[in-house]
């Protein structure tokens, strides 16, 4: 990102869109809270996800500056196009960290090939 006058209205903004068209999360730094102060010359946003727990499947990836009202300084829209692969066969968009329980007339054994 550079600018080659100092900004003082900007949001920096993420998508991410299955093969489908739907939006499984989006985000942006107004949303996030936080203050925009000053842009000016050139930087670098990062944007970390510690675990992105979608399904296996194709995603697109917006990626936005614009300002608090909507005015786009650059947008790439459904530009960036990454892949999830996984063993397990889920269904659906989204893999939440979860776990199973039983109570003691219910047995399970982990599957052989695991």
């Amino acid at each position: 990102m550079s600018t080659s006058e100092p900004v003082r209205d900007f949001v920096f903004g993420i998508s991410i869109f299955n093969a489908e068209g739907v939006c499984c999360y989006g985000t942006n730094t107004d949303i996030d809270e936080f203050e925009p102060v000053e842009l000016s010359g050139a930087g670098e946003v990062i944007f970390d996800i510690d675990s992105l727990d979608l399904v296996e499947g194709t995603y697109k990836l917006d990626v936005a500056a614009h300002t608090r009202n909507g005015l786009q300084y650059d947008y790439h829209r459904l530009l960036h196009t990454f892949r999830v692969k996984s063993h397990t066969k889920d269904a659906g968009i989204y893999r939440p960290r979860h776990r199973w329980s039983f109570s003691s007339g219910i047995r399970l054994a982990p599957h052989p090939m695991k």
